[in-house]
């Protein structure tokens, strides 16, 4: 077993994590083993230069499975500075950080890695000449651990389950080095058909034959020497060197799953708050106007309902506090304090429902599986009107605030909401728009057959996936059984997936395409609604109903 120690000595870690930029307000937790690896050949360079490069590198590559970690208790912050920009201006840059007391360790443990006792040695003085980790404000205080024995708070998802209990966060992870090679040979080979390919082009353009057109083995040398060939080289990469030639990633990296407590950042309250198990989860509206939007306008109608609840929340803030610059609750805006995006899906989804019969949108149901507190229900109160398509506004009168199976049901002459019923069989009433691209390889998209077949294989993946990324759902990925339906009935008409509305008006959300699909979900026992996956499902995409 291999146990790492860091204490941060002014009670602060800041890092920001890789792809996103530091005025967003994330912040890396915790730490990942890619940035450890990169401290640890940084201290090498700078202090122990006399070190053999084999020693280290035999060293980090003992270190490239994915580690544990006991995270300490902890919180988030942020400073604002204006920073100059060389001239008279400043820009406000947003500093962030993970506040932790400075003697509450954070542990970095490898439970099946053992190193033999120069590498352990070599290890001990790689980390007691740290000084920081992360950005230069973190100051640390590392070692290495003889034993250790507490509990692991936050580990590799490793295709497992996510609980109730916990939620799923990326982290930047060297790659085993059979995998390096196998990416290394893939993407060198990709690079050089691209290149042929652009020679082939600019010989046709001139009218000539391509048929003898290769590389140079100039240009075989430089395509090759222009990627590490190494691991250990790939470490050594500079970041604003990685992105300038258009990596999305460092070479010789991967992103790992993780799963750690939800309330990894949770501040004890002072007071007893309502329990979020007993909380309110649905508000519940009727949708009246003179002409009523279509089911297929559904993710038009989720955008404008987030729009007005996040309008309503943010006045009766500003009400209660006096505070002119207080934002809408997060449970709205799926934003925490800091601006960075909520995971887990446990924000608001505004769901817009038509009857079975119908072809029109007569109900919305806001969903928050954290559940609204009281200042959030006083703004869902104050939810009265909303813009509609073409002039045409809508009132919403709200029927009430509880839980699902206060709503749901079958029955929808008594008002019931099939949307929030139980059951074991559901299936699609909006498309699901899949966020992960579809991993097709080229040797099955010759055959028509073989290329569906994949289709239906990476589909019923990304479903599976979506499931893990709800606490409440995660449970039934690996046995729900799916199938695939090609279009759903809108007022007495099959209507396909290509009839609805698919892309966001505003904002982004992560998509593969535009296409939408549709589901059959049979679980091994019954379910509480409401599911939502894939793009959209906080406005009304990929919902489903009882198959009944």
């Amino acid at each position: 077993m291999i146990a790492i120690e860091l204490r941060f000595r002014t009670g602060r870690w800041h890092a920001t994590p890789w792809g996103r930029q530091v005025n967003e307000g994330a912040v890396e937790w915790p730490p990942s083993p890619w940035r450890l690896m990169r401290a640890l050949l940084a201290v090498w360079h700078n202090k122990f230069p006399d070190v053999p490069a084999d020693e280290m590198q035999q060293l980090l590559k003992a270190l490239t499975a994915p580690p544990q970690f006991h995270l300490p208790a902890a919180s988030q912050g942020h400073l604002r500075h204006y920073m100059p920009l060389g001239n008279d201006k400043r820009t406000k840059v947003f500093d962030t950080f993970v506040s932790v007391g400075s003697e509450t360790p954070v542990t970095i443990v490898w439970p099946d890695v053992e190193l033999d006792g120069p590498q352990r040695e070599l290890l001990s003085r790689l980390l007691r000449a740290m000084s920081y980790f992360g950005r230069a404000e973190s100051w640390v205080e590392a070692k290495l651990l003889d034993t250790w024995n507490g509990d692991v708070n936050c580990r590799p998802l490793n295709g497992g389950g996510v609980a109730e209990e916990e939620e799923l966060v990326r982290l930047l992870a060297p790659a085993p080095p059979d995998d390096f090679r196998q990416w290394r040979e893939r993407t060198l080979t990709d690079m050089q058909q691209k290149k042929l390919e652009e020679k082939k082009s600019r010989q046709r353009d001139k009218g000539k034959s391509d048929a003898n057109v290769k590389l140079t083995p100039g240009e075989a040398a430089a395509l090759d020497a222009a990627l590490p060939a190494t691991l250990f080289d790939a470490l050594h990469a500079e970041t604003g060197d990685l992105r300038s030639a258009g990596w999305n990633r460092p070479p010789g990296s991967r992103w790992v799953d993780y799963v750690r407590r939800r309330d990894a950042f949770a501040v004890s309250p002072k007071g007893r708050p309502q329990s979020p198990s007993r909380r309110p989860t649905v508000a519940r509206y009727a949708v009246a106007g003179n002409v009523l939007p279509l089911l297929t306008d559904s993710l038009f109608i989720g955008e404008r309902i987030r729009t007005a609840v996040m309008s309503c929340s943010q006045k009766h803030r500003k009400e209660v506090t006096g505070n002119e610059d207080v934002d809408a609750a997060e449970v709205f805006s799926g934003k925490t304090p800091e601006g960075t995006p909520k995971i887990g899906h446990v924000h608001a989804h505004y769901l817009p429902e038509a009857r079975q019969a119908d072809r029109r949108i007569s109900y919305v149901t806001v969903f928050a599986p954290d559940g609204f507190n009281d200042e959030d229900e006083a703004a869902l109160s104050k939810l009265r009107r909303v813009w509609g398509d073409g002039g045409h506004d809508l009132q919403l009168v709200l029927l009430g605030v509880g839980r699902p199976e206060d709503f749901g049901g079958l029955d929808e002459r008594k008002g019931q909401s099939p949307l929030l019923a139980t059951a074991t069989e559901w299936i699609s009433r909006t498309p699901l728009v899949p966020t992960d691209h579809l991993k097709i390889r080229k040797h099955e998209k010759r055959d028509p057959e073989t290329h569906q077949a994949a289709v239906n294989r990476e589909l019923k993946r990304i479903v599976r996936k979506e499931l893990t990324r709800r606490a409440w759902l995660a449970h039934l990925a690996d046995v729900v059984t799916i199938e695939l339906r090609p279009d759903t009935l809108v007022g007495g008409t099959r209507t396909t997936w290509l009839k609805f509305r698919r892309v966001r008006s505003k904002g982004n959300g992560a998509r593969s395409t535009g296409l939408g699909y549709g589901f059959k979900l049979t679980f091994p026992e019954p379910v509480q609604g409401p599911i939502a996956l894939g793009y959209g499902c906080h406005y009304g995409l990929g919902t489903f109903v009882p198959s009944t």
